[in-house]
């Protein structure tokens, strides 16, 4: 009998400890974007905000920005740290990690911004999705990770800055380890 009380609590002790290290596997939160405000530079309207193509060198996703400019070209800077809201309850909201820019011009034209998704519980955005802009965020763990990627090439592990993401906003938060391989991505 005492033989087998070992091969009953081995293999629940194995699936209690690879279930623990599962980054979310016990969390509950689901992301919403909060922080300050942000409107687009004055003489530029915007009249949509959808999902965009995949696979940007600035983000796992795109969002896709028409907008007009009145009185000529508009150059417009997309901040690090700013969110754009899906205004689908199941789709993931996202973010901006490296500061962008964009021009539009007076005749209106579509612009795209990478950005990475934010709820990994969610679905991931497509092209029929619709956002709102905004807010640049006051999430302590997003603003980490934009800080360790600013100056950092990231389009070669955006996987890997995506998990980061991921790590802030559904699960515990990032780990030393992983703050040390966001760090050493090449300048």
């Amino acid at each position: 009998m005492r033989w087998f009380g070992r091969w009953v609590c081995l293999p629940v002790l194995g699936l209690f400890v690879v279930l623990a290290a599962c980054d979310g596997f016990f969390s509950t939160a689901d992301f919403e974007p909060t922080g300050r405000p942000f409107g687009l530079d004055p003489g530029l309207t915007a009249t949509s905000i959808t999902g965009g193509p995949q696979l940007v060198p600035a983000g796992t996703y795109t969002v896709d920005i028409t907008a007009v400019a009145s009185g000529g070209a508009v150059s417009q800077q997309f901040p690090a740290g700013l969110l754009f809201s899906s205004l689908q309850p199941r789709v993931q909201h996202v973010v901006v990690l490296k500061e962008q820019s964009a021009v539009f011009e007076s005749g209106g034209g579509r612009q795209s911004v990478g950005v990475f998704c934010c709820n990994r519980y969610r679905r991931t955005p497509d092209q029929g999705d619709t956002f709102a802009l905004g807010p640049v965020t006051d999430h302590a763990g997003l603003q980490e990770v934009a800080a360790l990627v600013r100056d950092r090439d990231i389009s070669g592990q955006l996987w890997m800055v995506q998990r980061a993401v991921w790590m802030v906003t559904d699960s515990t938060g990032l780990n030393q380890a992983y703050r040390d391989s966001l760090a050493a991505l090449p300048r």
